[in-house]
């Protein structure tokens, strides 16, 4: 071989090398897109709701029934005991007292080392000034996940009626009209009764029948907290006559013994007006009051049954247990999503009327300071207690 051949193969050979080195060295086309879409962020966050309720359903079937201390009427319990078996298949069994009975035992057992109790359901004002401050009550708030409990537009005055001030310890899911001024109709019409200082007319004096606010603190607190404590004093100028008993407050008027009252319970009343008596509710324009309906809920630290409690936290707050709570009390749900066509009017809320909602924390302390063995309520109705 030549130099001449050695050469044009040395030539060939660089050319051949070049020519692999440049294809390794060109850019690569893209690699082919997943053909699967990646979920979105909001599936993902409701995959992520879902797998959390399921687990905590397998894990509450798995406990036993929940342990309901709870007071108030036996329609009301055995309402929700059916509701809730049938929605989850749990069972519930209850302790059944009057509220301040119900703390009572809670506190007697936990101090014997027992923690029997899951929830509590009943008045507001043990939970709020006994079970709370003592540690005894935990977050709620923490433990939702129900999207239709947390989604703040189904909610009247968009937010969950927490009772307490930090809002996650005391829940509630009925807030419907309370009105305390209740008129005889054949002696004086509602509408005559424009502002609460209408009470103070002197053409009243002596007939006004009050339910005694040294026994039952809640509606003198109520008028007190819109109108102040002066409104009292000045009513007593008036002579109001006071009774120990809502029945018998609600039959005066009823019967025409006295053409105005301010009563306690709106139950009272509602039984004479669907017995036809002519009595019915004034609605002052300071504003009437929205209450709880008895029926406010904590759920207890170390519950024995902690999943079972947290899906009673998340249905006690849903659509369907608003329903069941508020056919349960005749009261309406604080949900908007919640039908209201089983209620009567009255008990449902009015919006031309402004309310004071009153299953509050801060109206709760202001109650205890009336109660007060020398608070506001004796010392402005002490004198007048025996009068019949």
């Amino acid at each position: 071989m030549n130099i001449k051949t050695i050469v044009r193969a040395a030539l060939a050979g660089l050319f051949c090398l070049s020519l692999v080195l440049l294809a390794c060295t060109a850019p690569q086309a893209p690699l082919p897109a997943p053909t699967t879409k990646a979920p979105a962020a909001g599936a993902t966050q409701q995959a992520g709701w879902q797998q959390d309720w399921e687990k905590t359903l397998a894990a509450a079937r798995q406990e036993g029934p929940l342990m309901l201390y709870i007071s108030g009427a036996a329609g009301t319990r055995e309402a929700i005991g059916k509701a809730f078996k049938e929605k989850f298949g749990l069972q519930i069994e209850y302790v059944v007292a009057q509220s301040a009975q119900l703390t009572a035992k809670i506190l007697q057992e936990r101090r014997a080392g027992l923690f029997l109790a899951d929830v509590t359901i009943g008045s507001t004002t043990n939970q709020i000034t006994v079970l709370k401050p003592e540690g005894h009550s935990v977050p709620i708030k923490p433990l939702l996940v129900l999207p239709e409990v947390l989604d703040k537009n189904l909610w009247f005055r968009g937010d969950i009626p927490w009772v307490d001030k930090e809002k996650m310890y005391i829940m509630n899911n009925v807030l419907t009209p309370s009105y305390k001024v209740t008129v005889n109709t054949n002696m004086v019409k509602p509408e005559e009764i424009q502002s609460y200082n209408d009470l103070l007319n002197p053409k009243w004096k002596g007939k006004i029948v009050v339910m005694n606010p040294t026994l039952s603190v809640g509606p003198f607190t109520q008028i007190a907290y819109v109108m102040g404590l002066d409104w009292w004093r000045k009513l007593v100028q008036n002579e109001p006559v006071m009774t120990d008993v809502d029945r018998q407050a609600g039959e005066w008027i009823a019967q025409g013994k006295y053409p105005l009252g301010i009563l306690a319970r709106a139950d009272v009343l509602e039984e004479f007006v669907k017995a036809g008596a002519p009595v019915a509710r004034a609605k002052p324009k300071e504003g009437s009051f929205l209450g709880g309906g008895g029926i406010a809920a904590s759920i207890l630290e170390r519950a024995p049954h902690p999943n079972a409690a947290r899906v009673f936290a998340n249905w006690y707050l849903s659509k369907d247990g608003g329903l069941v709570l508020s056919k349960a009390v005749a009261g309406q749900s604080a949900r908007l999503d919640v039908p209201a066509d089983h209620l009567d009017k009255e008990d449902m809320r009015d919006p031309s009327v402004k309310y004071i909602e009153v299953e509050t924390e801060e109206f709760f302390a202001l109650m205890g300071e009336h109660r007060a063995a020398n608070g506001p309520a004796m010392q402005i109705f002490g004198p007048l207690v025996g009068r019949k």
